[in-house]
């Protein structure tokens, strides 16, 4: 009988570990200074999201992350053991990174099918009081990327070919 507590606890704790580290990953709720902005980017109510996009573009009430990054930490997207991978990346690398997510040059227009679960990586921006501000997923196969918060400047998240070992190289990532 007491096998079989051992057993059941052990089960317990192995799924409450699995459902924390699931939610980690993948929960996209967090404080965005301003929710309401994002209203504008509802693809139900534009015509042409490309016009739209452009129009916001460089804005600073738009950029990645919206807020001062104090810390940003790299994890691979696996599960159990994601949380084991973490690797901060250094201040030169974190404005490296933002200026790169800002700049709509460096993506194309393309639709991007990447789902949460593809991405090989992801990427946890904090501010000084180690609050969740951003998460970046990348998926190096696809070349596509996902943001929350929402930025136009990424435009739908897919990449420019050319420079996918560009962004690699800033997060200190084998190709």
């Amino acid at each position: 009988m007491k096998i079989l507590w051992r057993f059941l606890i052990l089960l317990i704790l192995i799924g409450a570990w699995y459902v924390g580290d699931i939610d980690k990953r993948y929960n996209i709720n967090f404080r965005c200074p301003n929710p309401e902005d994002i209203r504008i980017f509802n693809q139900d109510t534009t015509s042409d999201a490309r016009l739209l996009y452009q129009t916001y573009f460089g804005q600073k009430r738009f950029r990645f992350p919206r807020d001062s990054v104090a810390e940003m930490a790299v994890v691979k997207n696996i599960p159990f053991v994601s949380g084991l991978t973490k690797r901060q990346l250094s201040s030169a690398s974190q404005k490296a990174l933002i200026q790169f997510l800002n700049n709509p040059d460096n993506f194309t227009w393309e639709n991007n099918v990447m789902l949460y679960s593809q991405s090989d990586y992801m990427v946890y921006c904090y501010d000084k009081r180690q609050q969740l501000i951003g998460k970046l997923w990348l998926c190096r196969a696809c070349a596509s990327l996902k943001t929350k918060p929402f930025t136009p400047n990424i435009k739908f998240g897919r990449l420019k070919k050319d420079l996918l070992p560009v962004l690699l190289k800033i997060l200190q990532i084998e190709r």
